[in-house]
């Protein structure tokens, strides 16, 4: 196996990855902010520089999950490194021959089901509803900018897929919390919606791990990311049947 670039190395996903993976593969890490840390190389993707465009080089898998993660922000938060970050990762992997790159797309690509009691499963096949309208603390909040730079990615990917033969597995990731992560500090007060799309911390792992190994059929997929959560509407028998994704957690029993 070659190498594996992973953007946003020093975020929560990004961080979990690289620890699931280290010893075992070998890394390029990036991120905006390092923290200090001299394994990563600092790069904003949201600037073209042939700094960080080089560490492409010799690359055979890059999985993108930098992005600000503010589900909540304004469209201007959103262009940059949602944007602007996604279509320059994609066209420094085409420069460089990467093969496939994996992209951490996200639930609110179809967040606007929360709302809708139909249909019963959320399967790929839909029609994305870019947005989740939810709220924190007696704060409201809405996704749609976060959801749509989200939705653009996936495409942007089944383009470059199509035209560049570069592959792309689109992962719709599920509620994968800071820290341990554990079923049970899942707030009840988020409601079902949130809860029942929980994603672990070593299924997220697992489901990483197979994005970035897995044969394809097709130069394009997109999947759902979240844990086997009894009762939830997301239907990730496509994701186990396509990359052999074999979650072993469950929300419902902490």
């Amino acid at each position: 196996m070659g190498i594996v670039l992973i953007t946003g190395a020093a975020g929560n996903l990004g961080g979990k990855l690289r620890r699931h993976l280290e010893g075992r593969r070998d890394l390029r890490l990036l991120d905006l902010d390092p923290r200090g840390d001299r394994e990563t190389a600092a790069a904003d993707l949201a600037r073209w520089e042939e700094r960080w465009v080089a560490l492409f080089r010799g690359v055979e898998v890059v999985v993108h999950l930098a992005a600000d993660a503010t589900a909540q922000q304004a469209w201007p938060n959103a262009l940059g490194p949602n944007i602007d970050g996604t279509i320059h990762v994609y066209e420094a992997a085409t420069q460089s021959g990467v093969k496939r790159v994996v992209f951490a797309s996200s639930n609110h690509v179809m967040g606007g089901y929360q709302e809708r009691a139909e249909p019963a499963r959320i399967t790929t096949d839909l029609p994305p509803l870019p947005g989740t309208r939810y709220v924190v603390d007696g704060e409201r909040r809405d996704s749609t900018p976060y959801a749509a730079s989200k939705l653009l990615g996936e495409r942007l990917g089944k383009c470059y897929a199509e035209s560049r033969g570069i592959e792309t597995v689109a992962l719709r990731i599920g509620w994968v919390r800071p820290g341990t992560n554990r079923a049970a500090d899942v707030p009840l007060e988020r409601g079902p919606w949130f809860r029942l799309m929980w994603l672990s911390n070593r299924d997220f792992c697992q489901l990483m791990e197979r994005a970035i190994d897995a044969p394809l059929p097709a130069p394009f997929a997109v999947v759902n990311g979240m844990s086997a959560n009894t009762g939830m509407r997301w239907d990730i028998d496509y994701t186990r049947a396509l990359i052999g994704y074999a979650p072993e957690d469950d929300v419902t029993r902490s």
